[in-house]
C-alpha cells in the first residue's frame, strides 16, 4: 500500500531519519501485531504501536480498567474504570490514530487457545505478568512461527528478548519451566511507571526492525534494565539443542481447544469468561432479546447485562464475557450459560 499525502504528513518524522525509507513506512503499515496483555507493559507499547503507524494491532487482555491501573497504564482514562480494557483501549487508541485498525479481544488467552488468538499477527509483543501465560504464548509462536518480543517488569527491574522461530532459541531455552511467584508481583512489590515506558520502547523498536525486515538487536542477547541506578546490560543466549519446545526433537504439543468456557478469577474480583471456540454473536439482536428480563447498556462493542443483586455481565461480540458481583467462579459459569441460554430460545 502506498501512503497518502495525509499519512506522509502524520509520519513525517520518522520519514525523515536519515536511514528510513517510505518503503519502510508502508512494510509497517501493511503489518499485523497482537499485543498479549495491556496492561503496565501493553499500554504504552499500544499507544507507540499507535503512533508509528502499524497496520493492525490485536489487543488480548482478559481485565476491567481498575483506578490502581490509571497512573502507569496510559492507555486509559478514569472514565473507562469498569470497561474491558481490550475495549477501552481500542476505542481509546482510534483516536490517536484513525489509519490503525484495532481488534480487541477481551479473553483469556491459555494452552489451548493460543493458536486461535494469535494465529494471522506478524509479531507477537509481550505485555503479561505470568509465566504460565508466557508459556502459552511462546508455544503458539513457535508452531505459528511469529517472532515474540518479550518482556517482563517489576520494581525497578526489566528482562528483554526477541524470539524469532528458527532463528533463535524460544522463551523455555532461557527460563526452563519456570514458575510464577504469587508472592512477587506487582501487586505485592508494585513497580515504577517510568520503567514501563523505557521497556515497552524497546519492544516497539524490536517490532519497528521485525516489520521493516531487519535484524532485531535483541536476537540471541537478553537485556536488562535497572532504572533505579539508570543501567543497561546485555547478556548472549542461546538455543537450548534439547528444548521440549523449540529444538529438533521438541516434544510438547498445543493442547487441544476445550468447549467447555474458561473461567478466570481476575485482580479485580471479577471473572473473566472465554468460550471453547470462537464464536461471533450480534450485540444488536441480543439486546432486543434480553431487553424484556434485563437492565440493558449498550455500546458499539459491548454489551451491559444488569442482573439482580448488583450482578454485572460485560459481553463482547465474540461471546467473551465479564461477570461481576458474583463470589465464585461456578457462579459465574451458571450465569454466562444462562445467559446463553436465553440467547439460543
Amino acid at each position: 500500500m502506498k501512503l497518502t499525502p495525509k499519512q506522509k504528513e502524520r509520519y513525517s518524522r520518522m520519514l525523515s531519519l536519515h536511514d528510513f525509507s517510505e518503503t519502510e513506512m508502508e512494510s509497517i503499515a501493511a503489518t499485523t501485531v497482537s499485543v498479549v496483555g495491556a496492561g503496565g507493559l501493553g499500554s504504552p507499547a499500544l499507544r507507540l504501536l499507535t503512533a508509528i503507524g502499524f497496520g493492525k494491532i490485536r489487543i488480548i487482555d482478559r481485565d476491567v480498567v481498575e483506578l490502581s491501573n490509571i497512573q502507569r497504564q496510559t492507555v486509559y482514562h478514569t472514565v473507562d474504570i469498569g470497561m474491558p480494557k481490550a475495549e477501552a483501549a481500542a476505542a481509546n487508541l482510534a483516536l490517536l490514530n484513525p489509519n490503525v485498525e484495532f481488534e480487541p479481544i477481551s479473553a483469556s488467552l491459555a494452552e489451548d487457545n493460543a493458536r486461535t488468538l494469535l494465529d494471522g499477527s506478524e509479531i507477537i509483543v509481550d505485555g503479561l505478568d505470568s509465566f504460565k501465560t508466557r508459556f502459552a504464548v511462546n508455544r503458539a509462536s513457535v508452531s505459528l512461527k511469529i517472532p515474540y518480543v518479550f518482556a517482563g517488569a517489576i520494581e525497578y527491574h526489566s528482562n528483554l528478548s526477541t524470539f524469532i522461530p528458527d532463528k533463535t532459541g524460544c522463551l523455555h531455552c532461557l527460563s526452563g519451566d519456570a514458575q510464577d511467584n504469587t508472592d512477587y508481583t506487582c501487586a505485592n512489590v508494585g513497580v515504577t511507571p517510568e520503567l514501563l515506558s523505557v521497556v515497552a520502547s524497546v519492544q516497539v523498536r524490536e517490532a519497528v526492525l521485525l516489520a521493516i525486515g531487519q535484524e532485531p538487536r535483541l536476537a540471541n542477547r537478553l537485556m536488562f534494565i535497572d532504572v533505579a541506578s539508570l543501567s543497561f546490560d546485555f547478556f548472549d543466549i542461546g538455543r537450548d539443542d534439547a528444548c521440549p519446545v523449540c529444538s529438533a526433537n521438541a516434544t510438547q504439543s498445543l493442547v487441544t481447544q476445550s468447549e467447555v468456557p474458561r473461567v478466570t478469577t481476575l485482580c479485580s474480583g471479577t471473572f473473566n469468561l472465554t468460550p471453547g471456540s470462537p464464536i461471533e454473536i450480534d450485540l444488536d439482536s441480543i439486546a432486543e432479546r434480553l431487553g424484556s428480563s434485563y437492565e440493558i447498556e449498550q455500546a458499539k462493542r459491548w454489551l451491559k447485562i444488569l442482573g439482580q443483586s448488583g450482578v454485572e455481565v460485560t459481553l463482547m461480540p465474540q461471546a467473551n464475557a465479564i461477570v461481576k458481583g458474583v463470589k465464585s467462579e461456578q457462579e459465574a459459569l451458571e450465569i454466562y450459560q444462562e445467559i446463553l441460554m436465553d440467547l439460543k430460545r
